[in-house]
Formats: structure tokens, C-alpha cells, sequence
């Protein structure tokens, strides 16, 4: 890896393909993504499946809500044709087949967000560190080494899987209205700090601030030219970015002169 921040597919290559689907993975992976960012939520059964949203309406064929959905009623949905570049049916991808396509690529970090608040709690945590652990992911031999990363607005979330899997780094993710609160984060043990390009923006010191502290920077979500240079010219670690190869191009494009 250079020096240059490091690229992450934001739930694939979901500009140009329905998002958190395998397709949108395969091709993030065609189009030289370094990582990938998952969202996390639990199905009434108790299966970690790749959905954003509490409820389905967004990006489905019928609304329903994840949590009082078994497996099986969520996997009879469509989660292409929605998409306005793609329109195609697709269907619902769970953290494991994601996780064993993953196998194919062990050089490509896993971004992982359990998304709170959810009527499971922490069963999600419990839920993402116990597939770690069926992979061979939840042992690392140190952070650096690690594929998967654990993120999460949530506070608690972060502390709890810190316990649950203490060698498997995290990020703290902040929105722009409390991204100086990082001491909690720190205190439970987060590796990086993830805020949103506005928020960089608006503190660009941000960066400097918390590499001070031993921190590293995980951006979203980066789409704009200027908004990659940006965080490329300033040290973040890892752009989150619905547009990888767009991102891969300006990112090796050439420095600014001195």
C-alpha cells in the first residue's frame, strides 16, 4: 500500500450498482478497491445480513422491517431492480457469503458497521464477532494485520465488541454535529476515528489531532474530485467512496507541487 489514503468500496461500487449486493462487491473488486464497507443488521433468526436501512422500502420490492423478518421472508426480496443504473433483480446477500467471497481476496481489508440502535442490541456484535471467528478473522496477529475492522456510530457498540474481540481493531464513526467527542472512543479502545467529509471540511486539524493521539482517519462518504484530494493532502488513512475506480484514479493521479 502507498502512502496514499487507502480506498474503500462504501457498500460496493453502489453508484453504478444496487448497494450491499454481491454484484456491487464483485465489481468495487473488478474496479481495484483496496476495502470493502458492510452494513450489518440482524434478521428475526438471528442472520447477520447486508442491509443499511431498519426497514426494506428503500431499496426493495416490498417494505418490510428487518428485525421481525426471518432469513427466508427477506431473501424472497429484490434488492436490484430499485437501483437507477442497474435495474436488475438481485437478492439479499448475508455477511457470511460475503464473507466467504472475501476469501478470494486476502489482501482486501473488511470494513464491518453493526448499525444501532436495533431491538437485537448487542446481539449484533455478538452476531459479527462470531463469523469472525468462523473465518479465522477475530485472531489477527496485531491491528495493522487485520482484514476486518469493526465500525460503528454507537459508542457502546465499539466498547462492547473491543471486549467481545479485543484484537480486531475498530472505528468510531462521527457525524459532523459530534465529531469532537472522541474521548469515548478512545477510552474503549477505537483505532480510528470516522468522520464524515463534512466534518473534515468544516476541521480539516481533525486528522493531525487525532493522529497525535495514535489515531488513524476513516472518511465517508468521498465522491467529489476535490473532496478525495482533500483527504489524500491531509493524511486520512481510508476513503469511504460510492465511486471506487473514480476514486483510484484521482488518488494516484499526480501530487501537488510543493
Amino acid at each position: 500500500m502507498s502512502t496514499r489514503s487507502g480506498v474503500v468500496a462504501h457498500r460496493g461500487a453502489s453508484a453504478e450498482f444496487p448497494e450491499l449486493t454481491l454484484v456491487a462487491y464483485e465489481q468495487a473488486l473488478k474496479q481495484g478497491a483496496e476495502a470493502l464497507e458492510v452494513d450489518i443488521r440482524l434478521t428475526s433468526d438471528g442472520v447477520p445480513v447486508l442491509l443499511h436501512d431498519p426497514r426494506t422500502a428503500r431499496v426493495a420490492d416490498r417494505d418490510v422491517w428487518v428485525h421481525s423478518s426471518t432469513l427466508d421472508e427477506l431473501s424472497t426480496l429484490d434488492l436490484g431492480t430499485w437501483h437507477p443504473v442497474h435495474r436488475r433483480p438481485e437478492p439479499l446477500l448475508t455477511l457470511r457469503s460475503l464473507l466467504v467471497m472475501a476469501e478470494a481476496y486476502p489482501n482486501v481489508k473488511l470494513f464491518l458497521e453493526t448499525k444501532h440502535p436495533v431491538p437485537s442490541g448487542g446481539r449484533v456484535e455478538v452476531a459479527l464477532r462470531d463469523e469472525l471467528k468462523y473465518f479465522g478473522l477475530d485472531r489477527p496477529a496485531s491491528h495493522l494485520e487485520s482484514r476486518a475492522v469493526m465500525m460503528s456510530f454507537s459508542v457502546m457498540a465499539v466498547r462492547r465488541f473491543r471486549q467481545l474481540a479485543p484484537q480486531v481493531p475498530a472505528v468510531q464513526l462521527r457525524e459532523r454535529g459530534n465529531v469532537l467527542k472522541s474521548w469515548p472512543a478512545e477510552g474503549f479502545g477505537a483505532q480510528l476515528m470516522g468522520p464524515s467529509i463534512g466534518a473534515l471540511r468544516a476541521r480539516p486539524w481533525l486528522v493531525d489531532y487525532w493522529r497525535s493521539r495514535g489515531m488513524g482517519t476513516y472518511c465517508w462518504t468521498v465522491d467529489d474530485p476535490a473532496d478525495m484530494l482533500l483527504c489524500r493532502d491531509l493524511g486520512v488513512d481510508w476513503v469511504a467512496t460510492n465511486v471506487p475506480s473514480r476514486a483510484l484514479t484521482v488518488l494516484d493521479g499526480p501530487a501537488p507541487r510543493a
